[in-house]
């Protein structure tokens, strides 16, 4: 799921809706954390105010020809940005005409929302334990070959997140309690 900084507005928008349209809730965003916050963000809006505002955003585009956009959750004040290989080929050919149909509902968000230039990189070492639980969750729920993370926070060998199945869609969901952020793997 990564932005650029000169331009960030339209690079974070594009990153944003492209990947909004791209995803399921992995990609390059926040670190897994269950629940919005109650405090403010830099934004000064909670989570809960932030989540109103892209919700809009993913229905102007969902309505514009992008129907296939997935929900966008916002943990700690940030787009947690979907997986790019779960949306589908019509939502991926019309997601800059949806974008800019919806340019006055995505202004309404603060830019530091949008901007997850500093989450890019995906889980970190300190993610570790959340990502065992995700991946033991996984193997109990029908996934046998997911294997355990790095100490780095990534998972070992070929991204096993290509072809979903409903049993692996029903496995990520189950999931997606225990980490709900980007999963990168290494070879």
């Amino acid at each position: 799921m990564r932005v650029c900084t000169g331009g960030r507005r339209t690079a974070t928008g594009i990153v944003l809706v492209g990947t909004l349209a791209v995803a399921a809730l992995a990609g390059c965003a926040g670190g897994g954390r269950a629940g919005a916050a109650a405090s403010p963000s830099a934004s000064g809006m909670t989570d809960a105010q932030l989540q109103v505002l892209v919700n809009n955003l993913v229905q102007c585009v969902r309505q514009n020809g992008a129907p296939g956009m997935p929900d966008v959750p916002v943990r700690n004040g940030h787009v947690v940005l979907p997986d790019p290989n779960s949306v589908d080929q019509a939502t991926k050919q019309n997601i800059d005409a949806a974008r800019q149909a919806c340019k006055a509902v995505e202004d309404r968000i603060p830019a530091s929302v949008l901007d997850n230039s500093q989450q890019s990189g995906g889980p970190t070492a300190a993610d570790v334990p959340k990502l065992r639980a995700f991946a033991k969750c996984m193997r109990d729920n029908g996934q046998p070959d997911w294997p355990d993370p790095r100490a780095d926070g990534s998972f070992p060998g070929q991204d096993l997140r290509q072809g979903k199945t409903p049993q692996f869609r029903a496995a990520m969901q189950a999931c997606q309690t225990y980490w709900d952020g980007p999963i990168r793997f290494t070879p």
